[in-house]
């Protein structure tokens, strides 16, 4: 065919003897358009109708990715095509294009087959989905002009189509919706069962059972609708149920009003029975009108007892009065705290701290009061101060610094161990103030303790302590860093009487900490100066990468050109030259990969992707790769492939640079004329290869070292036969990556056998 199909190619490389290549390669069935940089790309992509972009990545200013990325971005050309061409190989360099959305890579050097099956297909692709959009199109704008909600769905619940009423209802664009599961994205949490149980029932035909139905979507904004739902089937042409259609209207506002008040009831009630000090509720006669069961457990009464009493029957006498004076209180208010006295139903006495609240309850003000048991706490007080006399006695005799501390902020105790620590005796302690103990930044820093403790005080906290490094001043004017804990101290009806603490010189621990900040601020600089060397090396291989094989585009792609007689015909001494160019090439290009995977697997950032694979297929394309090498020398390849031997998870990138070293080898070192066999087998739940040549063999002496990098066994055989001593040793990587084993049988004279074995994954049917 040698029309123009009318399609535009738009080629983009800052090289333009690449993009002439490829405008040779496509422009006898397309229109192309050439751009010599992202950003020139990107202006003819916005001015012209382009159907398909092909684009280099390493480019000056703006890189492919970031002008791919650009124009999937933009929703007037995101349908474009990018085909993305690199010279770079590695995973990340692909799952960068991904993500930049490339819908195609190419590798450099290009082919030229490949490249024009790539551009058909994905041209027929976008005239498919061209029609298919105009069509859809139509649709859509007659579902756009009805007043309810239409949303057609999957069996599985995942939304095929919704009309303009359901996105503006829901805040998501069409897009946003479509391909989306609708439980997962519209249903909110609490009802996700019940509205798959609804999908499921009519999937399985059973539409009576759901055929209305009413539940709650989620906006974008979270904002909760209720929907009352309206549902059908979607049927094939042989009447087999494909999906569902679902017509809706919003019924929110009729029924948020009773949906509130029960979510108001259902909380308030969860809270109270699950609370986890007792709560009472009194009206204003101080009759008890509700118990949770926490009280009932505390006073020893049923709930039922409790509602026929009053609050006299539950405080002792001795606080009524009290309770009769804060009731103003409550009143002016609506809350208030106090500790007293409660009698249970046996008789004992029960010290309590309640809250008192003013509420409604059933339409009505009542008083909410919760009531904690603080009898450990009264037992704890009681306890302290009779350990009062043993306390004055330890700290007499401790290392560490006792200290108790008045509500004026004067130290009315302090140990005698104070002196060690200050040069100060407690005498001299107990008539300093603030401002002569500590540096004033270190005063602020205990008035802020003081100020929180009042606090947590106020809040009904009592048991509660700080912690703080501060620096204190010794008698000669130097400075010591101490670390101090505190803690209220109470009287028995729950007054704060003072602060009790200890104090500990921590000189040498602050010195040890700055030397290991130091030490870690100097080890990080060290490190990142290490990670700039890395990123250096990496960007260097990186470039190197491209400043090797770029050149060699051209060389390759006008070879071909001629080799194929696309630029006019040859006769057989140019078809062998152009034979000779072509063979030099691949071989230039495998010494530069190798050293290339070389490099990067030092730094342990080459990823290899591990999937099933026939090794049958791998062997036979490598040895496609010797076809010109092998007919020099007139060589024969054998193969003896099992029948259905199991398949091996291999990286379909990196497992034929195994191989081609070893075929290389065989062919290089066998004489002419000669065959070289090629064996596949299961042994033992691997698949065992082996490579068999005729050829000069190794000394038994040389075969333990052959695997080492840049090895070789001498130079007047590397003279004579060419070599890197890259190849075996790639080989070796290559398989252990792949959890296989490699080795070699030879003697001088007598040919080699090479053995490559790997874990078989499953037999192939």
């Amino acid at each position: 065919m040698d029309e123009k199909t009318g399609y535009t190619i738009l080629i983009v490389d800052d090289d333009p003897l690449n993009v002439k290549l490829l405008e040779v390669f496509l422009s006898k069935h397309h229109s192309v358009l050439g751009a010599y940089s992202g950003e020139e790309a990107l202006k003819i992509v916005e001015s012209e109708s382009v159907d398909l972009v092909i684009l280099d990545i390493m480019m000056p200013g703006m890189d492919g990715y970031e002008v791919c990325r650009r124009i999937k971005a933009n929703e007037s050309t995101n349908f474009i095509p990018v085909i993305i061409i690199t010279a770079l190989s590695s995973k990340d360099d692909r799952i960068k294009g991904i993500d930049a959305g490339a819908d195609e890579f190419l590798v450099k050097p290009i082919d030229r087959v490949e490249v024009l099956t790539r551009v058909r297909t994905l041209l027929n692709n976008k005239h498919l989905y061209d029609e298919l959009k105009l069509e859809k199109d139509k649709v859509q704008s007659y579902l756009d002009i009805a007043g309810c909600i239409i949303v057609a769905f999957n069996k599985d619940g995942t939304v095929k189509l919704a009309n303009k009423k359901c996105c503006q209802l829901l805040g998501y664009t069409e897009d946003e919706l479509i391909g989306q599961n609708w439980v997962d994205i519209a249903v909110p949490e609490e009802e996700k069962e019940r509205v798959s149980w609804v999908f499921e029932s009519i999937s399985y035909g059973n539409l009576e059972l759901a055929k209305v139905n009413e539940n709650g979507v989620l906006t974008k904004n979270k904002e909760k609708r209720i929907i009352h739902w309206n549902n059908s089937y979607l049927k094939d042409f042989e009447g087999n149920i494909t999906g569902i259609l679902s017509s809706g209207s919003d019924v929110t506002e009729e029924r948020l009003a009773t949906l509130k008040l029960q979510t108001s009831e259902s909380k308030f009630r969860a809270l109270f029975e699950n609370a986890a000090d007792a709560i009472l509720i009194f009206d204003f006669d101080c009759d008890i009108i509700d118990a949770n069961s926490i009280a009932s457990e505390l006073l020893g009464y049923s709930i039922d007892e409790l509602l026929k009493m009053t609050r006299y029957d539950l405080v002792a006498p001795e606080f009524h009065g009290m309770c009769n004076e804060k009731m103003m209180d409550i009143m002016e208010n609506q809350s208030i705290r106090l500790e007293m006295v409660c009698m249970t139903k046996a008789g004992s006495r029960v010290p309590v701290e309640m809250g008192v609240r003013v509420i409604e309850y059933d339409g009505k003000q009542a008083l909410l009061s919760n009531v904690r048991d603080i009898s450990e706490r009264k037992l704890a007080e009681k306890e302290l101060r009779e350990s009062e006399h043993k306390f004055r006695l330890l700290a007499e005799n401790a290392n560490d610094v006792i200290w108790t501390l008045s509500k004026d902020g004067r130290f009315t105790y302090t140990s005698p161990s104070v002196f060690k620590l200050r040069g100060y005796t407690p005498e001299e302690v107990s008539k300093q103030s603030f401002e002569e103990i500590f540096p004033p930044e270190h005063i602020e820093s205990i008035l802020g303790a003081i100020t929180r403790f009042q606090d947590n005080l106020k809040a009904g906290e009592t048991k509660y302590s700080e912690t703080f490094e501060i620096e204190q001043y010794h008698k000669d004017g130097s400075r010591i860093w101490t670390e101090a804990v505190a803690n209220p101290v109470f009287d028995e009806d729950g007054n704060f009487e003072f602060f009790l603490g200890v104090t500990r010189d921590i000189s040498e621990r602050k010195k040890a900490e700055e030397d290991i900040k130091r030490y870690t601020e100097e080890l990080a600089r060290v490190n990142e100066e290490l990670k700039s060397l890395d990123r250096m090396k990496d960007e260097f291989i990186s470039n190197l990468s491209h400043e090797l094989k770029t050149p060699l585009i051209s060389i390759k792609g006008y070879s071909e050109l001629v080799h194929d007689e696309v630029m006019g015909p040859l006769n057989s001494r140019q078809k062998a030259a152009m034979k000779t160019v072509l063979e030099k090439y691949d071989h230039l290009s495998f010494l530069m990969d190798s050293l290339i995977y070389m490099s990067i697997i030092k730094s342990g950032k080459v990823q290899y992707r591990l999937d099933p694979i026939r090794i049958e297929d791998t062997l036979t394309k490598v040895v496609e790769y010797f076809s010109f090498k092998s007919q020099e020398k007139n060589i024969t390849f054998l193969f003896d492939f099992q029948e259905h031997l199991p398949l091996m998870k291999g990286d379909v990138e990196y497992l034929p640079y195994l191989f081609r070293s070893i075929i290389d080898n065989a062919v290089k070192f066998s004489p002419n004329e000669s065959e070289i066999l090629i064996c596949a087998f299961e042994d033992e739940e691997h698949v065992h290869v082996t490579v068999t040549d005729s050829g000069i063999g190794i000394p038994e002496h040389e075969i333990e070292n052959i695997f080492e990098r840049f090895y070789q066994i001498d130079g007047s055989k590397s003279r004579k036969y060419g070599g890197s001593g890259m190849g075996l040793y790639v080989s070796k990587t290559i398989a252990e990556i792949h959890h296989g084993k490699v080795w070699v049988e030879s003697s001088e004279g007598c040919g080699t056998i090479v053995h490559v074995t790997f874990p078989a994954f499953s037999r192939s049917k």
